[in-house]
């Protein structure tokens, strides 16, 4: 068991109930479902980017088409389905912190 700070998460994918963690630190893995973890996470800044991902909007670089760029430059797939709600979310998200 290990306890991981919020703001260290960069996002989180599941495949089957199995949730991987992707973090400044490290992998982690849990079971569960991501519906519970954006419940848990949304206000914190997590948004839904596709069916299988959710994202902090602070560790997003940039939003390209249907690619955002992390800040440690992995690249995420961000769906039809979800890019109004994610591009909204990150313009209001970076005026809020400047």
């Amino acid at each position: 068991m290990t306890k991981l700070t919020i703001t260290d998460i960069f996002y989180l994918e599941i495949r089957e109930h199995n949730i991987t963690i992707f973090t400044q630190h490290g992998v982690y893995h849990k079971y569960g479902t991501l519906n519970n973890e954006l419940k848990t996470l949304s206000p914190h800044g997590f948004i839904k980017c596709s069916q299988n991902c959710i994202v902090s909007l602070g560790k997003i670089r940039r939003i390209s088409n249907s690619r955002i760029t992390l800040i440690n430059n992995i690249h995420l797939h961000m769906s039809q389905h979800y890019a109004p709600k994610v591009l909204m979310a990150f313009s209001h998200y970076n005026i809020s912190t400047k």
